[in-house]
């Protein structure tokens, strides 16, 4: 009888699978973004009066928030690596720019979308033959392209904006809808969960992780380290470009400063993710989440009516305490 007892002691207190993932969930780092976000975003919604939720700033939200989600993908890609790309603002201002003077021009959307892609491949490629053949730092190589690039949308634009693009973009990408979601926010959480995906179940996604843990035994192991280096340099490219292309159907115009402060947005949100800056440790559902919780930020500087350089200077923290937090969270698992 007494062991009878206890048995039923036992299994009553075993923990319902579900309630065990919640609770494992809300623990993570994932988790914990996911409240920070729930909360900050009743904060601006209080303090703005309801106007977070108007449709206007829903839409221009949405839209953002994708501008940003694709090229921080590519970001986290990179940084997984043991990479950095710091050019990426001045990247999409050079892409915007020329791939604006082709749609400016009459070029078709046939032509003018595989282009910008190219454009962004090309971009990436030229970073990624200056880091792995030149053997260059990576920040060093792509503050150096950073530099370069925007002094090319100097070039490109003159001393005139780039106004006469048509608005096909923005009816294509913003005001076409699917759902209650704008095409662009779609594209932007497909390319997140297809890259999720590979991540997470494909060998070659494994790889990356291998790579940015330790480059030297993923060498060793066979793999082809200065292959998936050149391709995530690469991708990202790729994704600025997509970028460029959104960032024209939200806004037809082009400046010289367009894209200014844009790596700023985008290494937050993946370093708030969870991403590890040394490589290696990451997830696209932490960038996710980092990238909705930095683009609410930026969205409650405009409502709460806070100075606009206030923005730069949060992002700024959220990059130092993002990296603070990210020691502190694993060193324990490490001692263990």
């Amino acid at each position: 009888m007494m062991s009878g007892a206890r048995g039923r002691t036992r299994q009553a207190s075993k923990p319902i699978p579900g309630q065990a993932a919640l609770g494992r969930f809300i623990a993570s780092r994932e988790g914990v973004l996911l409240v920070t976000l729930l909360v900050l975003g009743v904060a601006i919604d209080l303090g703005s009066h309801g106007a977070l939720w108007y449709r206007a700033n829903v839409t221009s939200f949405l839209v953002d928030f994708a501008i940003t989600a694709i090229p921080a993908t590519g970001m986290t890609i990179v940084i997984l690596t043991g990479g950095i790309d710091v050019s990426t603002g001045s990247m999409l201002g050079l892409i915007a720019a020329l791939g604006g003077k082709l749609l400016a021009a009459g070029w078709g959307l046939a032509v003018a979308v595989p282009a910008f892609l190219l454009l962004g491949a090309l971009f990436g490629l030229v970073n990624a033959i200056i880091i792995i053949e030149g053997a260059v730092p990576p920040i060093v190589a792509t503050l150096g392209t950073l530099s370069i690039y925007r002094m090319l949308v100097f070039i490109v634009l003159g001393s005139a904006w780039l106004t006469d693009i048509p608005p096909v973009l923005t009816k294509i990408f913003v005001t076409t809808r699917l759902g209650p979601l704008p095409v662009a926010t779609l594209l932007a959480l497909a390319v997140m969960a297809g890259f999720a995906i590979f991540l997470r179940f494909f060998r070659a996604g494994r790889h990356i992780y291998a790579l940015g843990n330790n480059e030297e035994a993923a060498r060793l192991a066979g793999l082809d380290v200065l292959r998936i280096k050149r391709a995530s340099y690469v991708l990202i490219g790729i994704f600025t470009g997509l970028a460029a292309l959104l960032n024209l159907g939200e806004s037809p115009l082009v400046q010289t400063s367009t894209g200014s402060g844009f790596v700023l947005t985008v290494i937050a949100a993946v370093v708030l993710g969870g991403t590890e800056l040394s490589g290696g440790r990451g997830t696209i559902l932490g960038t996710l989440f980092g990238t909705l919780i930095v683009q609410l930020v930026q969205d409650g500087v405009v409502l709460l009516h806070i100075q606009p350089f206030w923005s730069g200077v949060l992002l700024g923290l959220i990059i130092l305490v993002s990296v603070g937090l990210s020691h502190a969270w694993h060193r324990p698992a490490e001692a263990a």
